[in-house]
């Protein structure tokens, strides 16, 4: 955080950068850098860096004890923008004196592509952040050349997250609506099918998934309980691969309005949905690709316990129940939380006028000269232009 009395501070038009794994297109980051003077001051510099860095843990004991969890650290971006002095200049020494009161430069600036996304767990942390630096000299005694003396730099900072897209053109449709489909399974007591409704799902989002199950024992059969896990898996890559598991339970939404049935199965076939809530980013962390230092990878685990009545054997017929259990799994593609938000992305409205006046007396439109009574909005180098 910056202090109070700082007199530079950084606004980005677009703090997440949604990335597609599979294009090796730059990305671009927008913003503008607020300078706030209390007198007239003469700048020496200004430029915005974008930085990024990734820290995993180490498995040396030595390193463990004597620098805590995280101990491999590595650059993943560094790019440099200089807004002054700029390019065209004669002399880059020449200072530029900038008014007491509020400035604004706007930016724009390239960073890499296939970038790892931006993620937080306890064995990788990977993150981004842009940094405003203004260079200036804290009195006006530049025009006696005695300005070396005080010269004074002060940084502005705001993070940056990358989030990965699940597959190319995911604004052009619902991608991730992909199903994940068990087929049908047969088995001694019931066929059954299970249908995720995704293969890919935003952290803090809901996951719908529909059962069908058609008995098949004479005598019915119970469905006990039905369990969904969520199996996380974070491969480290060193010399060797170091892998830690962790098991995470999938609990329904309050508000399903389906349940599944109490009474046996018998003769009907039985299908329903039921929706189930992923856990945040405190719980649960996203996968990410296979990259050259690190991987997370998620399987989702469905568990359904079911009951028979007691075989006979003889005279005598067991009034216990037998249990049966029957699985499934399938690889699943966890997002991070801020792709679950591009659901509730909301365009701005246009609230320009239709380009007609009101009808004429045969209910016919009157058109106008559009261009010249609703001109179109300024180019983006001409609003650079008069923020500089």
């Amino acid at each position: 955080m910056l202090s109070k009395l700082s007199c530079i501070s950084v606004q980005l038009l677009e703090p997440t950068l949604y990335v597609d794994p599979n294009s090796d297109m730059s990305n671009v980051i927008r913003g503008s850098i607020n300078i706030n003077l209390l007198k007239t001051t003469a700048i020496k510099s200004l430029s915005v860096r974008f930085d990024g860095k990734m820290e995993t843990k180490s498995y040396s004991f030595d390193v463990i004890e004597n620098m805590g969890g995280f101990a491999q650290k590595k650059p993943l971006a560094r790019q440099r923008l200089v807004l002054y002095p700029t390019l065209e200049q004669d002399d880059a020494s020449r200072p530029l004196v900038m008014n007491a009161g509020l400035t604004q430069f706007g930016f724009e600036m390239q960073v890499p592509s296939r970038l790892p996304e931006t993620i937080e767990c306890s064995d990788i942390n990977v993150h981004y952040y842009v940094t405003a630096v203004i260079e200036y000299y804290n009195d006006r005694s530049f025009f006696a050349r005695a300005y070396r003396r005080n010269l004074v730099k002060e940084f502005a900072k705001q993070d940056v997250r990358v989030a990965r897209l699940p597959y190319e053109n995911i604004f052009l449709g619902d991608a991730m609506s992909n199903p994940i489909d068990s087929r049908t399974h047969k088995c001694g007591w019931l066929n059954y099918q299970i249908l995720v409704d995704k293969k890919a799902v935003a952290l803090g989002s809901e996951l719908p998934i529909t059962f069908r199950m058609a008995p098949t024992f004479d005598d019915g059969v119970t469905v006990d309980r039905v369990n969904i896990q969520m199996l996380e898996r974070r491969d480290l890559h060193r010399d060797s691969t170091y892998t830690t598991h962790s098991v995470h339970t999938i609990q329904p939404s309050q508000y399903n309005t389906t349940s599944f049935p109490t009474e046996p199965l018998k003769n009907d076939p039985w299908e329903g949905t039921m929706v189930y809530k992923i856990p945040d980013n405190k719980e649960l962390v996203h996968s990410t690709q296979e990259y050259s230092d690190f991987s997370v990878s998620h399987t989702l685990l469905i568990t359904i316990a079911l009951s028979i009545p007691g075989t006979s054997s003889g005279r005598y017929t067991s009034s216990r129940r037998t249990q049966k259990i029957v699985t499934f799994q399938a690889h699943i593609d966890i997002l991070d939380e801020a792709i679950g938000r591009l659901d509730t992305l909301k365009l701005p409205t246009y609230d320009a006028p239709p380009p007609f006046e009101e009808t004429n007396e045969d209910s016919e439109p009157v058109y106008i000269d559009y261009d010249r009574k609703y001109p179109d909005p300024p180019a983006y180098d001409e609003i650079f232009a008069q923020q500089h």
